[in-house]
């Protein structure tokens, strides 16, 4: 009963996250972070063996270790510690306010909130993580090899979602979105936690099965809101001049989209490699293939995979569209390799014809001229100048290295870049305030120093060795 209880606040989160504008209110926030705590204490009632298991992990040190670099810059220091640790620190407060305790985060209360959402992802991980686990002796469906088979290709999927979302984080800050950072780290369970017939499979392909289908839900709420919008998200909500779907940002829903619309490519690929379609003798035979439950599966989620992809494009997002894109060329890159090994190259070339051909069909429809025009930013010309939005990044990334340069050991604090970088900006933008750098990765270094770097070393080495593990248990 608790296990069932605690499902069903994890699948309320992940309903929600996206569907309150991506939670990027406080309030959305506090609301995700109960859920995900009262989600793991129940689960943890029920498996406390699980939560030591998990421990066993790299993956939970790593986890740690960057929650004990931001809680340590919160805790209150005398100001000869700071002004030995970081002398820009020290100045900082003789100019803005000296006092008796400080503490290594310029603005511990911008930190305090990122501890926040930070644990908030770590409770929806470590949760997923825990679920997935099972003894043997847990009565279980037993389940067809072909099944687990399929899984391997979802767990594949999983992975290339994230890498997804790594991809568009060099160019946005996807991650610090509560929603998709929710997806993001939930995906990223479900990849590296799936890893042994240990796991409870069960809970694996329904998690799955939930974000494919809600995805798709929230596709075509996006559809229909871009041919009937009257300036108010859902019709009755917040203003917003251009959002898709729930989310006020095009690039922050292009990377939730990112993420579902890799498990619906997973989980065609998957049917079609493991179908019944070919072993079937005759043309009559293959004909009435189409009226199995399989084939209807399998065409289903075809379809929700064009819907999906093609919500992306017409987001407009160009981080998100290229960031898609080379992820999947990295899926079917080891879709390709797997295939050549059960010499099923022929079943490949027809899975990728087809996806094509759905999701340009869908495209054309929709109208691709928005993100066509959105591209003509990316002339050669233009790249080679570094003008149009490379250049706005560009300035981002220069004022940004200025605040790694005076705060290269501890950095300014988790959460403090908005309220810090107004002190180093240079340059004039539309929006006064940029609360973040637009590149995840330094901006992490810029408010946690050289425990950021170390953290993305070790976070890009464990993800590939896990990709690595995944890619060798096709079939």
């Amino acid at each position: 009963m608790m296990l069932f209880l605690a499902d069903g606040l994890l699948l309320l989160g992940l309903l929600l996250a996206p569907l309150l504008y991506g939670s990027v209110h406080f309030l959305s926030l506090l609301a995700l972070a109960l859920l995900s705590l009262v989600s793991f204490n129940l689960i943890f009632i029920v498996r406390p063996w699980a939560l030591k298991h998990f421990f066993s992990s790299s993956w939970a040190w790593l986890g740690l270790f960057i929650l004990i670099i931001a809680l340590s810059q919160i805790i209150p220091c005398s100001p000869e510690l700071i002004q030995r640790i970081s002398p820009a620190l020290f100045d900082f407060y003789l100019k803005y306010r000296a006092g008796p305790a400080m503490t290594l985060s310029i603005y511990p209360w911008d930190t305090i909130v990122a501890v926040i959402q930070y644990l908030t992802y770590g409770f929806f991980f470590v949760s997923i993580l825990m679920r997935l686990q099972r003894i043997p002796s847990d009565c279980l469906e037993e389940v067809h090899q072909i099944s687990w088979n399929k899984s391997e290709y979802l767990k594949l999927g999983c992975l290339t979602g994230v890498l997804s979302i790594l991809f568009h984080s060099i160019y946005d800050f996807n991650l610090h979105i509560p929603a998709n950072g929710i997806y993001f780290v939930v995906l990223l369970a479900l990849g590296i936690g799936a890893n042994a017939k240990a796991y409870d499979h069960m809970f694996f392909r329904r998690m799955v099965e939930f974000i494919i289908m809600f995805g798709f839900l929230i596709s075509l709420f996006a559809i229909i809101q871009k041919f009937s919008y009257n300036g108010h998200i859902f019709w009755f909500g917040m203003k917003a001049q251009a959002p898709v779907g729930p989310y006020l940002n095009y690039d922050h829903f292009a990377g939730f989209m990112e993420l579902c619309s890799a498990l619906a490519v997973s989980m065609v690929v998957a049917g079609v490699f493991h179908t019944s379609f070919f072993h079937r003798r005759g043309f009559v035979e293959k004909l009435f293939w189409f009226s199995t439950s399989e084939a209807n599966k399998t065409l289903r989620y075809l379809a929700m995979a064009a819907v999906m992809i093609s919500t992306i494009f017409i987001s407009t997002s160009r981080g998100g569209i290229m960031s898609f894109l080379l992820s999947q060329i990295f899926f079917f890159s080891v879709v390709l390799w797997a295939a050549g090994r059960a010499r099923k190259q022929g079943r490949f070339i027809g899975i990728v014809t087809t996806i094509i051909l759905f999701v340009s069909v869908m495209v054309v429809w929709l109208g691709p001229e928005a993100f066509l025009k959105k591209f003509h930013l990316f002339y050669v010309h233009k790249i080679v100048k570094m003008e149009g939005p490379i250049d706005v990044r560009l300035l981002f990334y220069k004022d940004a290295l200025f605040v790694v340069k005076d705060f290269p050991i501890c950095g300014t604090g988790l959460g403090t870049f908005g309220t810090n970088f107004t002190r180093y900006r240079t340059f004039d933008y539309t929006t006064n305030y940029l609360r973040y750098a637009h590149n995840d990765y330094l901006q992490l270094v810029t408010e946690t120093g050289v425990g950021g770097i170390v953290f993305l070393i070790l976070f890009f080495f464990m993800y590939t060795r896990a990709l690595i593990h995944v890619a060798k248990r096709l079939e």
